[in-house]
């Protein structure tokens, strides 16, 4: 019935039409198109969980689901990629909170500016009475001029309304803004939307339409365009007010019934210890509970004693004792990266209930609002290494497991920041499993090797951030955040959303890191890597380390744990674990953050980073052998 609907109210005869949801973060455009496509997108009380375009068939119409933003303009990446699905579409179903239309307005009449034919969806009416509000929904499209429907997105509450009015979508044919289009020239070859465009500042505009000119010295961030931009923004935000007042009543004193929880969070008296104890909680879950608990008996216990036996056993079994049989039987069943043993370890032992936990903890966290608070109160801290706050969370789940943290990156902002945030968790953030066994050994040394070792880390953290943000091209973004209104999370939302994004994960992670096994293990076979182990010796000597610590370099490759547990059957010194173990934190991420880095970035930027890592890494050491040297 939804297909059915949607193309009725889109389409007629056999002409293809292109339909784009846009709203401000947080609207519920990915909840309203999963209810018009039956297709199922991640619906968060996060900003900025759409970060690419979703686009689905239905009969003659492409509907396409856009990120959020709170303007068309070129400011960002989403409001570029939403800009040109606008100006590419036949329509637009304009998704706005109707708790938030002092907000939301702003982009709804940039749309009508535009001529863009436009049907709001006025959605979260739900939570319109809990604010303690009422809204006169027909003085509303009177001031529009456009179709408004009231929708509740999660229950489907005027879907059926908004399917059979979509055919209305309209647009006033003139708007305050054309008083400023006298300012263009006469013979400009536009349409209105880009004359808009034009009138704000939006130089890719400028660019297409071949009026550079227009944008005086610089583009838009020349001060006549700053000046002209936000005149043009003052007198819409001025149309916003009137409207809101016009059609916005409170019923009773009061607000959200959680206003006084976000309060405390946003006072940073209150906020701070309680963002502290959830991220230590984040950390315990993470770290304890699913990285050493849940994934030791799932890898040590049901594949280590159970399935990896049984596995060799019938390998063993069906192959017959010929050469070719032995080579084929080593890259299956070897004890380092087994095709059907080791391998199958890793993603279902070891990934999977990392996966799945990372995305309950994020889903939950999303679904309640909590996120883009984290990120506020953490920001400023996080300038200083050149990202904003919304990197806290990839850095604690870092400590957990940083292949996890890599994907959670996503969240980050720009491919700027996601770079920087990617090259600090692989360089100076150690995983769970490696903490545990780096803390074990630290705690024989004493307090003073301890709080020396967090001092490096935390050094090394600070100039990589530092240097990165110096050297990487374009600007720190500044924390921008729409604050959300915090709720209970939605179970059924959660656990469909972990489903989905693990199942996701496992689709595309499994070839890449089942890849990576079989070259390895071919390495293995072919002595390359005992050869490698024998060129690192001069390496580790400089480092004041025995030769065997070469094996510990080449087991950190496969995994960063590997490496920690390693050290545990050396005889080293103090001075010689301390150093030691600095290299191994800073070392290479393991096998699995690499195919993740590989599969969030470019080959380029991955290797960028392996290198870096191993540069780091030995530099770091040297210096601290150096230093201890001369010290003891």
């Amino acid at each position: 019935m939804t297909g059915e609907g949607l193309m009725r109210g889109l389409t007629s005869g056999n002409t293809e039409t292109s339909v784009a949801l846009v709203g401000a973060p947080n609207a519920g455009k990915s909840a309203l198109f999963k209810r018009l496509t039956e297709e199922y997108v991640d619906v968060s009380n996060y900003p900025g969980t759409t970060l690419k375009t979703t686009s689905v068939t239905v009969g003659s119409t492409e509907l396409t689901d856009t990120p959020g933003i709170n303007g068309v303009s070129s400011f960002s990446e989403e409001e570029r990629v939403t800009r040109e699905v606008i100006l590419d579409a036949d329509a637009v179903i304009n998704v706005v909170d109707a708790t938030q239309l002092d907000r939301d307005l702003f982009l709804t009449l940039q749309l009508l500016d535009m001529g863009v034919p436009t049907v709001v969806a006025l959605n979260m009416m739900d939570e319109v009475a809990a604010d303690n509000l009422e809204l006169d929904i027909d003085a509303l499209e009177t001031a529009l001029g456009v179709p408004v429907i009231p929708t509740v997105a999660i229950t489907g509450s005027g879907v059926n309304e908004l399917q059979n009015r979509l055919s209305e979508a309209s647009a006033p044919p003139s708007t305050p803004i054309a008083s400023y289009y006298d300012v263009l020239p006469d013979d400009i070859k536009a349409t209105r939307a880009e004359k808009t465009l034009l009138i704000e500042g939006d130089e890719p505009t400028a660019r297409r339409v071949d009026t550079r000119n227009l944008v005086a010295d610089g583009g838009d961030t020349s001060p006549a365009a700053i000046e002209k931009r936000e005149t043009v923004y003052r007198e819409r935000r001025t149309r916003v007010r009137s409207i809101v007042e016009t059609v916005e009543h409170a019923t009773t004193s009061g607000g959200p019934p959680m206003k006084w929880l976000e309060n405390l969070l946003m006072r940073p008296a209150t906020g701070i210890p309680i963002v502290s104890g959830l991220l230590i909680a984040i950390f315990y879950f993470m770290g304890v509970v699913v990285a050493q608990t849940v994934v030791g008996y799932t890898e040590k216990i049901l594949f280590g004693r159970y399935y990896n036996p049984a596995v060799k056993t019938v390998v063993e079994d069906i192959l017959p004792p010929t050469e070719w049989a032995a080579h084929v039987e080593f890259l299956l069943i070897n004890d380092n990266l087994g095709l059907l043993t080791i391998t199958v370890q890793y993603i279902l032992g070891v990934l999977v209930p990392l996966v799945a936990a990372f995305y309950l903890v994020i889903g939950i966290l999303e679904d309640a609002g909590i996120l883009p608070r984290l990120a506020v109160l953490t920001d400023r801290g996080l300038n200083r290494i050149g990202l904003n706050g919304r990197a806290v969370v990839p850095l604690i789940v870092g400590m957990g497991c940083v292949t996890m943290a890599v994907i959670s990156t996503q969240m980050v902002g720009s491919r700027r920041e996601r770079l920087i945030t990617t090259a600090l968790l692989g360089l100076a953030i150690p995983c769970s499993a490696q903490i545990g066994v780096i803390m074990g050994l630290l705690a024989g040394l004493g307090f003073v090797w301890w709080a020396s070792y967090l001092l490096v880390l935390l050094g090394v953290l600070g100039v990589a951030g530092v240097f990165l943000d110096r050297v990487l091209p374009g600007d720190q973004e500044a924390l921008i955040e729409q604050l959300p209104r915090l709720r209970a999370p939605r179970p059924r939302n959660v656990a469909r959303k972990v489903s989905n994004r693990t199942l996701a994960f496992l689709r595309e992670a499994a070839p890449l890191f089942a890849g990576t096994a079989v070259v390895v293990s071919a390495l293995d076979y072919a002595g390359v890597l005992d050869a490698i182990i024998a060129a690192l010796r001069p390496l580790t000597a400089a480092l004041g380390l025995p030769a065997s610590f070469g094996q510990v370099l080449v087991l950190g490759l496969i995994r960063r744990d590997f490496a920690a547990a390693g050290m545990t059957d050396l005889t080293l010194g103090a001075p010689q674990t301390f150093v030691g173990l600095v290299v191994i934190t800073l070392f290479v991420p393991c096998i699995l953050t690499m195919t993740m880095i590989l599969k969030e970035h470019d080959a380029r930027s991955a290797l960028l980073m392996w290198a870096g890592s191993w540069v780091t890494a030995i530099t770091v050491g040297g210096l601290a052998a150096a230093a201890l040297e001369v010290i003891l």
